[in-house]
């Protein structure tokens, strides 16, 4: 009786250190913050950063490739500037900043703005690639044609 104390003991404290053993953790360090941020702020949240990337895969029907390199290893190299459509992204935010901003009074950096956004990437590209350009937009019909003079009867 006396040694199924120490024996349960040293069990538990085995279990625990083998359980440790396989939870260490990767191998490749995750850096602190997101790396080569210009749009979004530079002290963004992780829970933040990863809704509005998830927001803005559904909103085009994206995936991480779509904008981000993939290194050799299958890893994504979220940092780079390789892809134009990266570049594009941007633009894109910075344009959606505006309007909220200057349309809709929404204050503050990408992320508050884009949590009180009432224009989002949705908005226009609705899970699509490019937006869908209305049947009577001026960009699917010929020129322009002048109005008649007033009075005139077409």
């Amino acid at each position: 009786m006396k040694y199924r104390q120490p024996l349960a003991l040293v069990t538990i404290a085995l279990i625990l250190s083998i359980g440790v053993a396989f939870t260490r953790p990767s191998q490749q360090p995750q850096p602190a913050h997101p790396q080569n941020l210009k749009v979004l702020p530079k002290d963004i949240d992780h829970a933040s950063l990863i809704k509005i990337m998830h927001d803005f895969s559904d909103a085009l029907g994206f995936r991480c490739s779509n904008c981000h390199v993939a290194r050799a290893n299958g890893d994504m190299d979220f940092a780079s500037d390789a892809k134009p459509e990266k570049r594009e992204a941007r633009e894109m935010m910075r344009m959606m900043k505006k309007i909220n901003r200057k349309y809709f009074g929404v204050k503050g950096n990408f992320v508050d703005v884009y949590m009180n956004a009432r224009i989002t990437c949705y908005t226009c590209h609705h899970g699509e690639a490019h937006p869908a350009v209305a049947a009577g937009h001026p960009e699917k019909q010929g020129p322009m044609v002048p109005p008649p003079p007033p009075g005139a009867h077409p």
